[in-house]
């Protein structure tokens, strides 16, 4: 029986305890936006941060919601989307519920919020433009 662990091409393998502090070099590469359809409430989307290496680009991705006009919240926290695999004090890898809790406080350190706003702030122009025509009728 091989003890060999085999990544899909293109993995990174982190140890639990750089984690932390790769979170200050993780920077936001993409925000995608889904429109609800029609009928349905809401706005949600994607995002994904990413850390380049020499080689390859490790990334971390998750869905997220608009709840509320600049509020913006992770569908479920403890399903973030990654090509790393964390590995232990032992550079053994981490069983998956420690991996998806570890990803989850890599999300929490990220500010991918604002990113996430600012996506839909350029998304709306039309919208913003109404408001404002309505707001000069109003004064």
């Amino acid at each position: 029986m091989s003890l060999t662990i085999r990544l899909p091409e293109g993995s990174v393998c982190w140890p639990l305890a750089a984690l932390s502090s790769a979170a200050q070099d993780v920077r936001h590469a993409l925000t995608s936006v889904h429109r609800a359809h029609t009928g349905e409430r809401g706005v949600g989307g994607v995002t994904r941060w990413e850390r380049c290496y020499a080689d390859v680009s490790a990334w971390v991705e998750w869905d997220w919601v608009e709840i509320g006009e600049g509020t913006v919240v992770q569908v479920d926290p403890l399903n973030v989307r990654s090509n790393v695999l964390l590995l232990d004090d032992r550079r053994r890898p981490l069983l998956s519920s420690r991996r998806k809790a570890a990803l989850a406080t890599l999300v929490y350190l990220l500010p991918w919020q604002g990113p996430v706003l600012d996506k839909l702030r350029l998304t709306r122009p039309q919208q913003r433009r109404s408001l404002s025509v309505h707001e000069r009728l109003a004064a």
